[in-house]
């Protein structure tokens, strides 16, 4: 359905208005930087886990983790991400986008920690190692527009990365999920 690869699309976009143009080698401020690329996009509908257990069947996420509602669409894509780190958990990191950075925090650091997932009789912490698992977010408000979010999940051990996209339209949950092989940047 195109509406939903539309609110994708756009929740992609969002953070490219909001972001600061910065100088020549967007690289060059980070301690490490990778690069993913992508060749299938899953979206549509999705329901957070809120009964008690394991994630199993679930996706993980920062937002907690999900499944969908129904099917996902599948759609070929040929998308590559640039993002960094920078050595101190706290500094965060980036989304590099051609000249610019779309400036992301880090799960696991004092400003953005690992959330908590309680139920009745169950609570988990949804934190993976920060050095083997580092995971960039961040949240989008625009006007007019529906809030977004945009998370990056790095897996040093297996070289790939995870991108979640998440929004809110008509009270329904909704994102789009990628995931591809990943390789270090050269410094």
């Amino acid at each position: 359905m195109r509406t939903s690869r539309a609110i994708a699309v756009t929740a992609l976009l969002l953070p490219l208005c909001m972001a600061k143009a910065i100088a020549a080698e967007p690289t060059r401020q980070f301690d490490e930087c990778w690069k993913a690329t992508f060749e299938q996009e899953l979206s549509g509908e999705v329901r957070e886990k809120t009964s008690s257990g394991g994630p199993y069947g679930y996706l993980y996420s920062y937002e907690g983790d999900f499944h969908w509602v129904g099917e996902p669409r599948s759609s070929p894509v040929a998308v590559t991400y640039t993002f960094c780190f920078r050595e101190r958990l706290d500094d965060g990191g980036a989304l590099v986008v051609g000249d610019r950075n779309i400036e992301l925090g880090r799960v696991g650091s004092v400003k953005l920690p690992p959330l908590v997932h309680e139920s009745a009789n169950y609570s988990y912490t949804s934190t993976r190692d920060h050095r083997d698992f580092p995971t960039l977010y961040g949240s989008f408000r625009t006007p007019g527009k529906p809030d977004s979010s945009l998370e990056i999940q790095l897996d040093r051990v297996r070289r790939t990365a995870t991108v979640v996209v998440r929004s809110v339209k008509d009270k329904a949950a909704v994102a789009s999920y990628m995931q591809g092989g990943a390789q270090p940047l050269a410094h």
